[in-house]
């Protein structure tokens, strides 16, 4: 199997394409086999899983088994907060969207490599910081903006859903190094 380089997908591409592809066959396959962390994430949440495990000791394109998906956390973690949070807007989305029960569920459980962990002491506390505040970055503001922008792709999701979602509602459910 060909590792694909992660890449940063924009959160309106990643919508048009969950949507199309779920819509055709309820699944994601395209986005199994992404470059994009956040899709892989979004495919696994639909093949049921509700437990993500990033740490630097699974596989990047990551491996399910039954409802634990365990994946790489890449280079530096803080870069892929993004990531996490385009994923979680997303699998909610989709949960409201298709009726796809368990997005109240989602965990994600992150572990640090010990020297990165010990080069960047601040960096847990950042990474907590910034997914308890998630609906205070931009990457949620812009992820908002696309799903309010494309009410038309939505047959269940409306405005008052969108800005219901406030937060990650503790998904973090454990950090450790």
């Amino acid at each position: 199997m060909t590792i694909k380089k992660r890449t940063a997908v924009p959160f309106q591409t990643m919508l048009r394409d969950a949507l199309t592809e779920y819509a055709a066959d309820s699944s994601l396959k395209k986005a199994e086999k992404s470059g994009s962390m956040a899709m892989r994430m979004v495919s696994a949440y639909v093949k049921g899983v509700r437990i993500f495990e990033i740490g630097p000791s699974y596989p990047v394109m990551g491996e399910q088994d039954g409802e634990v998906f365990r994946m790489s956390d890449g280079p530096s973690l803080m870069t892929e907060t993004d990531d996490y949070i385009k994923a979680w807007f997303l699998m909610e989305l989709l949960s409201r969207e298709f009726g796809i029960e368990g997005a109240d569920r989602i965990e994600m459980h992150i572990h640090v490599a010990r020297d990165k962990a010990q080069s960047q002491p601040n960096m847990m506390e950042e990474l907590v910081m910034a997914m308890n505040n998630a609906s205070q970055t931009h990457t949620w503001k812009k992820c908002r903006c696309v799903a309010l922008d494309h009410l038309s792709w939505f047959k269940n999701v409306d405005p008052i859903f969108i800005y219901s979602l406030t937060d990650l509602d503790g998904s973090v459910q454990r950090l450790s190094a």
